[in-house]
């Protein structure tokens, strides 16, 4: 079936081409792409015979008969169109031809527009972010070399233009990501185009500031004189402007703040007693309240269920959307009760309809004493009626349903505690506590600006203290308020202390504990369990299957009791299957534990739950490393609890990842609680070094361990003690911290007993290997590593000696033995079999590194690539940046310096993360790079920024290495003047 000429498509920007509906259309020989090239760049308008001959051919290559051969060409055009399509696209217009598209169909329309559309939005008070999507979706449109193969004049041109649009629309996206500040990776990408338009002096400027935004003020500062180099004359003054700025560190240039406040969750609550004074704030909440409220389009009673924890402001945000109604939209009046849901007894539904049946106009005697009756005469009352209600503070769906009425021009607010989802028809609102600015906005209604003003810091910790929750600001702010002149600083004092924060926030018959107690008595005997011990980890929220284990029973009856309590509004569930309470909740909870829970309780909760985290953290590290659980446990326990599984690397990295607080938090408890078995705890420690990386990472994992040593030490836990060491040796090694990281390395081999401790041994020896090859001691790295090998062996942990081979074989490489090298490289590989692993890709990066040193380039290249992505996908960032900087140096070693500059940048960022050593090598690569692709000082820059890094880490080899690059470069500077 034919379609509309509105569905074809035509694409410019790379290989002429056109679509119907996704359908290609064939367009025949490259003489009629010339044509239709032309006719699509005319964007509608009419382009006459003669044109069309002159833009096709040069004069010289012209046909005899060219006009004739344009026309062949148009028809064959129109045929080719005509079979998709039934409305002509390609008309003739007097002596010529015209080819009609919507304004959509042809990507080089879009391309050409997208600047002035970026300007056009933000003038009208648009924003940067929307600017931006439109110039980052033109750009995205270019899928290659424009108008590939057409050689015709206009072809030509037409390639110069649209090159000049796309460097115009680079600059100006670039100008935006820099102007946002968002955009960590803008060094590397500015790098890169810079080289492409090395006359661009916006995108230089761009280059310039994202440096130093960066902390590579020298680089930055080296972009100046490599334009001038380039461009062989003094650069403009925008770019000469900057520079200046840089010189003086002016704080301008520092990147904006794109925290923001975060999202803000809509919610509402009712009641028409006097409105609260002060009241500020929640305006995104009452227009929605509003909205809802006087819908012209209800066909039924409307219903707005509010719901929000205790002292959130409910009944206040519900008294000042009835004042902003007015009496227009409900002019028979309104109705109220409190239905004191969270009392013990809670108001009857036919206890509520007596009294509003009074005030309707019912006399006492003429009061149904039947409940179905009474419903029956207050729908009655109501029909005919345009009334708001009000029915606070609901303890169920159940007490609510009497009190809804039939009439479809009745409006129904109802707030709870609770949220009550058996109320059919009803819109739910949950109200939240306030964004940080409101919070502070309600502060300053009640003490004052100057107090606010006096103290901007104190005013902002106070309302974090009160958790931003309105009841609690609300006594703050009135304590504060009576005792004029005292400092908020003294307040922040005062409620800094989490065991004493809730007395604090008491003021006459006002008190946030007492709020949250008339929730808690409403309670199960399981659900006041549940929530006393959930507050007792460290930790900001807690996983369904880590609370199941906390609570010692299954995840389905977890779930159900977690989700009620959430119902409650006691807990909260912001991500699907994650729960947190609010600060202040929390600190209620763990007073009642302190109360009801014995010492013994709390401790065989937290035991199942390291238990638990061990079990799972195993499986996590097995399956990251693709082998069996065994073989990477370092000290003899066995959980009780079989954790939880993972198919993929993937998800055991990430599991890792998403519970590294609860972890941490188990190893701190392990460390004072004597009931919990700090050999587990050890345990757990060895399993976040060998999952996860990372400097800050690495350095939290080092801090762990020494606890853990200490503890041990104490406790005369040799076994645990040795493996604390040793973990922390490995993690400080990882961050860089060498002198240290060997002492320890050699006390926890100190501490394993002779003939046992195999498997933790060769761990060591495995990292002290790396260790000796890093000071440039191969003789001593390979006796190391070949201990390490054995014992590995010895043990039968394949997996294990297949990284323990590929470390083995970079340092006989470094001592010319190749081929043991490349036997031992290739045999770890073997070892570590083919599952998408950590191991896998480590060993596929050792790999490369001994066939780079054995003379093969190309194989050494292919092997790291293929790392990489294995790297990236299972989060593993030092490995990923050690592959990307093996990848530049390769490039660099093969003369692709763009590549290996341009590589190099892209790797920057993250081995400023994870490895000054890393990063030491990036630069050095980068600095080599641009002294070939004539960016001077830039290179200097980067050189002299290597050396410092390897001077620090007293990498001898590195620092002679950087210094006979710096004496030829300034031989070659001294060349040139």
């Amino acid at each position: 079936m034919n379609a509309p000429a509105s569905g074809l498509r035509f694409a410019l920007l790379g290989p002429v081409r056109a679509w119907c509906d996704g359908a290609p259309v064939d367009l025949g020989q490259p003489r009629s792409h010339e044509v239709l090239a032309v006719l699509l760049a005319a964007a509608g308008r009419a382009v006459s015979l003669p044109l069309l001959v002159d833009a096709v051919w040069d004069e010289g290559d012209r046909p005899a008969r060219a006009e004739h051969a344009v026309r062949t060409h148009v028809w064959r055009l129109r045929r080719a169109l005509a079979r998709h399509t039934t409305e002509p696209a390609l008309v003739t217009v007097g002596d010529g031809y015209a080819l009609r598209a919507p304004a959509g169909a042809v990507d080089l329309w879009a391309f050409e527009r997208a600047q002035a559309r970026a300007e056009e939005i933000r003038t009208a008070g648009g924003t940067a972010e929307q600017a931006r999507d439109v110039l980052a979706g033109a750009l995205d449109l270019w899928t290659g070399e424009p108008l590939a193969g057409l050689h015709g004049p206009h072809a030509r041109s037409l390639r110069v233009h649209l090159q000049r649009v796309r460097r115009s629309l680079l600059e100006a996206r670039l100008g935006l990501d820099a102007e946002l500040g968002d955009r960590p990776d803008l060094a590397a990408e500015a790098g890169v185009w810079v080289m492409e338009f090395p006359a661009s002096e916006p995108l230089r400027a761009v280059q310039m500031l994202a440096l130093f935004r960066s902390g590579r003020q020298a680089e930055a500062l080296g972009v100046l004189e490599d334009t001038r180099r380039y461009l062989g004359t003094a650069p403009g003054a925008e770019l000469t402007a900057l520079h200046l700025r840089i010189l003086r560190s002016d704080p301008g240039l520092r990147r904006p703040d794109t925290t923001g406040p975060g999202p803000r969750t809509p919610g509402s609550g009712g009641a028409f007693p006097s409105p609260v004074p002060g009241f500020t704030g929640r305006d995104e909440q009452l227009r929605a309240l509003t909205a809802m409220l006087t819908r012209p389009d209800a066909t039924a009673v409307v219903v707005s269920a509010v719901n929000g924890m205790a002292g959130v402001g409910k009944t206040a945000l519900a008294v000042q959307a009835a004042q902003g109604l007015g009496g227009a939209a409900f002019p028979e009046g309104r109705l109220y009760v409190d239905l004191r849901g969270a009392d013990a007894e809670p108001l009857e539904p036919h206890r509520v309809l007596e009294g509003f049946l009074r005030e309707l106009g019912i006399a006492d005697e003429d009061v149904p004493e039947d409940a179905d009756e009474r419903v029956a005469l207050y729908r009655t009352l109501l029909a005919d009626r345009r009334m708001l209600l009000l029915l606070d503070n609901a303890a169920s769906s159940e007490q609510l349903r009497p009190l809804i009425p039939g009439a479809a021009d009745c409006a129904v607010l109802v707030t709870s505690r609770a949220w009550l989802p058996g109320l059919a028809g009803a819109h739910h609102l949950r109200l939240d506590v306030m964004p940080p600015e409101e919070a502070l906005g309600l502060l300053r209604q009640t003490v004052g600006d100057r107090a606010v003003d006096a103290e901007p810091e104190a005013a902002v910790a106070l309302v974090a203290a009160c958790g931003h929750l309105p009841l609690a600001l609300r006594i703050v702010a009135s304590r504060l308020a009576a005792e004029p002149g005292r400092p908020l600083s003294d307040m922040v004092r005062r409620l800094a202390d989490e065991r004493g924060r809730l007395d604090e926030l008491r003021t006459g018959d006002a008190a946030v504990d007492a709020a949250f107690e008339l929730s808690y008595t409403t309670l199960t005997p399981e659900q006041a369990g549940a929530f006393r011990l959930l507050s007792v980890p460290e930790i900001p929220d807690l996983a369904l299957p880590s609370a199941a284990a906390l609570l010692g029973i299954g995840t389905d009856e977890a779930e159900e009791l977690l989700e009620s309590l959430v119902e409650l509004n006691l807990l909260e569930s912001h991500h699907l299957g994650r729960y947190q309470f609010h600060d202040l909740v929390r600190a209620f909870a763990r007073v009642q534990s302190a109360r009801q829970d014995s010492p013994g309780t709390t401790t065989r909760a937290l035991a199942g739950l390291l238990d638990f985290c061990l079990a799972t953290a195993r499986t996590a590290d097995a399956v990251a490393h693709s082998a069996e659980p065994d073989e990477r446990t370092l000290i003899d326990i066995a959980p009780a609890s079989p954790g939880l599984s993972f198919a993929t690397a993937q998800e055991a990295t990430d599991w890792m990842r998403e519970e590294t607080a609860l972890q941490g938090a188990l190893i701190a408890r392990a460390c004072v609680d004597d009931g919990l078995p700090l050999p587990q705890a050890a345990d757990l420690v060895d399993r976040l070094n060998t999952v996860l990386s990372g400097i800050t990472h690495l350095t939290a994992v080092a801090e762990q361990a020494w606890h853990v040593a200490e503890v041990a030490a104490r406790r005369g836990d040799r076994p645990s003690e040795a493996l604390a060491r040793y973990v922390r040796g490995n993690a400080l090694w990882h961050a860089n911290s060498f002198s240290e990281a060997e002492a320890e390395l050699h006390r926890s081999l100190e501490l394993c007993a002779p003939d046992a401790d195999l498997r933790l041994r060769a761990s060591a020896h495995l990292t002290l290997c790396a260790h000796a090859r890093v000071r440039g001691r191969f003789d001593e790295a390979i006796a190391h590593g070949e201990e390490s090998v054995r014992f590995f062996r010895r043990l039968g942990a394949a997996t294990a000696e297949g990284t323990a081979l590929g470390e083995l074989a970079f340092n006989y490489a470094r001592q010319d033995r190749l081929s043991e090298a490349r036997e031992a490289a290739e045999r770890g590989v073997e070892l570590l079999g083919g599952r998408e692993s950590v191991s896998k890709a480590i060993g596929l990066y050792y790999l490369a590194r001994v066939l780079r040193l054995c003379g093969d380039p190309d194989e050494a290249l292919h092997r790291a690539e293929a790392a990489l992505p294995l790297f990236r996908a299972l989060n593993v960032s030092s490995f990923e940046a050690a592959s990307g900087n093996l990848i530049a140096e390769l490039h660099a070693e093969e003369e692709r310096y763009a590549l290996a500059a341009r590589t190099a940048e892209t790797f920057l960022p993250l081995a400023r993360k994870v490895s000054a050593m890393l990063e030491g090598g990036l630069l050095r690569t980068l600095g080599r790079s641009l002294v070939h692709l004539g960016q001077r000082a830039r290179a200097g820059a980067c050189l002299r920024a290597a050396l410092e890094l390897f001077e620090g880490l007293r990498a001898e080899q590195e620092v002679e290495q950087i210094r006979g690059l710096l004496n030829e470069q300034a031989a070659a500077a001294f060349i040139d003047r």
